[in-house]
């Protein structure tokens, strides 16, 4: 798609609920673009959010939006369970998707989908903050041009009570999803984007809430090359500013601060026992994610994260959860 034909066509938003469609919204026009539809299954909802967003047309009838021949993109921030919908819907009338992670609620319907996507020629981009980070991005760039030598251990510790993603209607219901989709799936994807390896074994231990089924408290490490990353992840701990550590053999990256919804936070960098402040040019994450999947759409460069991305971290967040269940490790 040539650049002036990018400039011209329209956006189609799926999902209404979340604060970060708002803010993908203002990411969209910040690049010059224009959100031409909004769509939800409520219809009050739909009409709400093109008020407040400013933006032209609303509907209950998705593929009212999807199939006007002014979108040429669609940015999905529905539901888990209603986002592979949308991203078929999308896919069969040609348009190129952006949609919140994960994609799906399993590996297999992720690589369903991203077969999907590459068989119609529509880039399947996956918004992933985490990746996004000025931070994770100044973070990956120091590990890959070895600013602390070879890259040996990686370390993600976050928890605290659970705080659903901030939701434009308080009235809302308050569903927990399960962990490994909430944090476990981030988690991987970062640790995949600043080792720039595949996960292989995984070996997790979990503690389970015995009403829900599901896992309150988890730690795991997966191979990742020559690296070993550790997580972990709890919802039954008292809350903690999030670390991400990447130990070399010549030095330390640490970033604090720098997972969930409190702001872009920082990073250091220990040298032969010194701490060094790393200045961060601070940068939108929506704006970032939306630049390299216009890059993606004119055939310069591949999405931040793609479908690919998606599927392989769903896959290994199941043998994550598998191993959890087994008590043995299991291979991603």
């Amino acid at each position: 798609m040539p650049p002036d034909t990018v400039k011209k066509s329209g956006w189609a938003v799926m999902g209404t609920g979340t604060v970060a469609a708002e803010q993908m919204v203002s990411a969209i026009r910040a690049l010059g673009l224009s959100p031409l539809w909004v769509a939800s299954r409520s219809e009050t909802r739909a009409n709400h959010f093109a008020r407040d967003a400013d933006i032209p047309r609303s509907t209950t009838d998705p593929h009212r939006a999807i199939d006007d021949p002014h979108v040429a993109f669609v940015y999905i921030a529905a539901a888990v369970e209603r986002r592979p919908f949308y991203i078929r819907a999308a896919a069969s009338a040609g348009k190129h998707i952006v949609c919140d992670g994960p994609i799906a609620a399993t590996a297999r319907t992720a690589a369903e989908l991203a077969r999907t996507c590459e068989a119609a020629g529509v880039v399947l981009a996956i918004s992933q903050r985490a990746r996004a980070s000025a931070v994770h991005q100044t973070m990956e760039r120091l590990v890959a041009d070895g600013a602390i030598g070879a890259l040996r251990s990686l370390t993600i510790l976050r928890g605290g009570p659970y705080h659903p993603e901030p939701t434009r209607w308080s009235s809302r219901p308050v569903d927990r999803p399960d962990i490994f989709l909430e944090m476990c799936v981030e988690d991987i994807d970062l640790a995949r984007f600043l080792t720039g390896e595949e996960p292989g074994e995984a070996l997790a231990i979990a503690d389970r809430n015995p009403t829900e089924g599901m896992p309150d408290h988890l730690a795991y490490v997966l191979r990742m090359g020559e690296t070993l990353f550790q997580a972990h992840e709890s919802y039954s701990t008292a809350d903690m500013e999030s670390i991400v550590v990447a130990a070399g053999s010549d030095g330390i990256l640490i970033a604090s601060g720098t997972l969930g919804h409190r702001g872009s936070g920082t990073l250091v960098r220990r040298l032969e026992g010194r701490n060094e402040f790393i200045p961060i040019r601070e940068r939108d994450a929506y704006l970032a994610t939306l630049e390299q999947f216009i890059d993606a759409v004119e055939g310069r460069s591949p999405p931040l994260a793609n479908g690919a991305d998606g599927y392989a971290a769903l896959a290994a967040a199941e043998a994550v959860m598998k191993s959890a269940k087994r008590g043995r490790v299991v291979a991603t």
